[in-house]
């Protein structure tokens, strides 16, 4: 009886196709794996664009553009002129207040000179009044003294003449002295009177400094108004030469042309910086527990498919699109369907070679491990 071989132990050969076949399987499972590993803590956003502050110049002032020196797509600065408005009314009116202002400098001069005058001899008339009525005072008391001293020398004759112990000459000399007295002192009150009014009448002229400070008062209210409207004017005449708001910024539109009329508030350009970019991403509102401020996303440009770009969550709105609805659904009709809201999601991204521009549309990845 014959005994069966013992198997061969060699190794099995494997065919091209089966070695083929079974590196696809594995680069698939790797492939798999990968994207099961990455979908696990990254999000994906295709609602998503670049965004800016979109700047709108308007005119504050009427008038024709008589120059309109730029175009869609130039970049100009802060000391370049986008646009000027006629300016030769509000020029001719600037230099004829400048004329109102010089002449109104000259009316002070001319009052502040007079008010000088005045002060000068108002006080010199008034001191020298004084001076009189002083003196007028001093020989008012002193005919006053006469006078007393003359009654008394009178009383003493009289009573003296009447016992007969002066003669009557004496008495007649006291009588006539005291007479004269009562004239002197008379006249010196008259001329104290008279004196007191002149002193008086230099000391009302002293009203008049008064006047004419009130006069200059005015006359410097009515200055400051002038240059208050010169500069009213030179203010309407720098508003009529626009100028970029921005240190750098790209015209993104003109609305007028040079020689067209505009009013104020009239829209003439929009214009943005484009290092002012940022990336605003709708999220599901289901799905806005996976971001956080700060996390990275990797960002993929429609128009640069062949660039990657990063960004950085930003912030994260507190209200839904559906808020700021122009035409927002009541529902009226009491049938309600639940639709997922969105919130808007900022992310910053750097500007690289201007390539990024307001508007695109860019594909995110949101790494939510962070």
């Amino acid at each position: 009886m014959k005994l069966p071989k013992p198997a061969k132990n060699w190794p099995v050969k494997v065919s091209q196709k089966q070695f083929i076949l079974a590196t696809i399987i594995v680069l698939s499972l790797l492939l798999v794996s990968k994207w099961a590993y990455t979908r696990s803590h990254t999000l994906f956003l295709d609602d998503a664009r670049i965004a800016s502050n979109i700047i709108s110049i308007s005119s504050k002032v009427p008038g024709w553009i008589s120059e309109f020196p730029i175009h869609t797509g130039q970049t100009v600065g802060a000391n370049n002129l986008l646009a000027h408005i006629d300016s030769r009314a509000a020029e001719i009116s600037l230099q004829a207040y400048a004329l109102k202002i010089s002449t109104q400098a000259l009316a002070i001069e001319r009052a502040e000179a007079q008010r000088n005058i005045i002060a000068l001899r108002s006080r010199s008339q008034l001191d020298a009044e004084q001076a009189h009525l002083n003196s007028t005072s001093s020989a008012a008391d002193k005919a006053q003294s006469i006078l007393t001293q003359a009654q008394l020398t009178f009383d003493r004759s009289e009573a003296m003449w009447a016992k007969k112990l002066i003669s009557a000459q004496a008495w007649d000399g006291a009588r006539l002295n005291l007479a004269k007295s009562t004239h002197a002192f008379s006249e010196a009150q008259a001329n104290l009177s008279q004196q007191a009014s002149r002193h008086l009448t230099a000391k009302a002229a002293l009203q008049e400094l008064d006047v004419q400070e009130k006069t200059l008062a005015i006359l410097r209210g009515e200055l400051k108004g002038l240059k208050l409207e010169y500069n009213n004017l030179q203010l309407n005449i720098d508003d009529r030469n626009i100028h970029s708001p921005l240190d750098s910024a790209i015209i993104d539109k003109t609305f007028v042309h040079a020689g067209e009329y505009v009013v104020p508030g009239m829209r003439l350009m929009m214009l943005h910086n484009p290092n002012d970019i940022w990336i605003n991403a709708n999220v599901k509102e289901t799905d806005l527990r996976q971001i956080r401020p700060n996390a990275k996303a990797k960002v993929t440009i429609d128009a640069y498919p062949d660039r990657e770009f990063t960004a950085v969550v930003e912030r994260i709105d507190h209200a839904t699109t559906s808020q700021f609805a122009l035409l927002p659904n009541p529902n009226p009709s009491g049938n309600f369907t639940k639709v997922t809201q969105r919130l808007t999601v900022r992310l910053a991204i750097q500007q690289e070679e201007n390539l990024l521009k307001p508007g695109m549309m860019v594909e995110v990845e949101i790494d939510t491990r962070y």
